[in-house]
Parts: structure tokens; sequence; C-alpha cells
């Protein structure tokens, strides 16, 4: 729907697609992040390695079909997921001064996914708000004829 409108307008297709890109990169590289953190370098001494997994990573699998298929509301709503990874990441430079760079790299690749999923949004709803508008001016024209 959003590639349709954008057809005349490459600079916002261009900002759209760096944007999806930006948050693709963070998302999946937290992702990866996250998976080396709780197998090799961080592994819990005090719960199974696939239990802290599931309630670590999981969370990450619910935008991954939004995402990769452009819709906006994911976009939208995984910039609020990404704050609470961005969270994580500042908690284990503190809990873990050992291994400091392992919760730099995951803050990074939070904050890459948020940037990315809110340029999305913002190019979004500024394009819907000039089509809304053109369709308003073409209405009004319209029916004046």
């Amino acid at each position: 729907m959003l590639k349709k409108m954008l057809d005349n307008d490459s600079e916002s297709l261009k900002k759209l697609n760096f944007s999806q890109n930006l948050a693709l990169i963070g998302y999946f590289s937290l992702f990866i992040i996250l998976m080396i953190n709780i197998v090799w370098l961080i592994p819990s001494r005090h719960f199974p390695t696939a239990l802290v997994l599931i309630v670590i990573v999981g969370p990450l699998f619910f935008p991954m079909r939004g995402l990769l298929n452009n819709k906006t509301y994911t976009y939208q709503w995984a910039s609020f997921l990404s704050l609470a990874y961005f969270a994580h990441g500042i908690s284990e430079v503190s809990a873990y001064p050992d291994i400091w760079y392992a919760g730099i790299f995951e803050t990074l690749a939070a904050m890459l996914m948020y940037t990315g999923c809110v340029m999305y949004a913002r190019v979004f709803k500024k394009e819907f708000k000039k089509k809304i508008k053109l369709e308003a001016e073409q209405t009004a024209e319209s029916e004046k004829k």
C-alpha cells in the first residue's frame, strides 16, 4: 500500500527503505547478540539455558513477521519493545563488568532498532497525511463540478 503511495516521491521512498533497513539490521543484530550472550558469554547458573532463551529472546519473535512485511503498526509497537532490550543491555553492562562489551553491543542494537522503527513510522505518517489531504482536495474539486 505504501509503495503505491510513494511512486511519485522517490525521496520519501528512500527514507522509508533506509529506516526499514536500519530497523531490520538492529532487530537481527539484537537477536544474534542475545543468543551469543545467553548461550556463550553469560550462561545462567540458576536456570536452564532454554528457559532463559525463551524468556529473553522469545518476545523478539512477535514482531518478526510484521517487520519483514512492512506493517506500520508493527514498527510502532516494536519500537517500544526495543526499549526493554535497551534497558536490559544497560543492566548487563553494570552487572557483568568483565564482559561489558556484550551489554554495549546489545544496547547499540536496541538503539538501531528503535531509531529505524521510529523513522519508519514517522515517514509513513507524513506520507499518509499527504495522501489524505490530496484525496480531500480531489473530493472537494469533484463536488464543485
